[in-house]
């Protein structure tokens, strides 16, 4: 049905659309017991390499399923 490009594109995207979301919701996480004299700097620096990670493996949850139903379909 579609090619299979067009889900590269969305997925690159898409990364970029949903990790602002998902570090705004971890945002709202208290990890300042986590870290030494609650160092914005390191609490911030977790949060932005977390938000990339969920935001990429988000994102590739989604597209892969439309993926396999574009497959499934064809």
């Amino acid at each position: 049905m579609f090619d299979p490009t067009i889900f590269a594109l969305l997925r690159i995207l898409l990364f970029f659309a949903v990790t602002p979301f998902v570090y705004r919701a971890l945002q709202s996480l208290d990890l300042s017991h986590l870290f030494k004299n609650d160092d914005p700097k390191q609490i911030r620096f977790v949060l932005i390499v977390v938000s990339f990670i969920a935001g990429y493996l988000f994102v590739d949850a989604i597209l892969s399923l439309f993926e396999s139903l574009n497959t499934f379909l064809a």
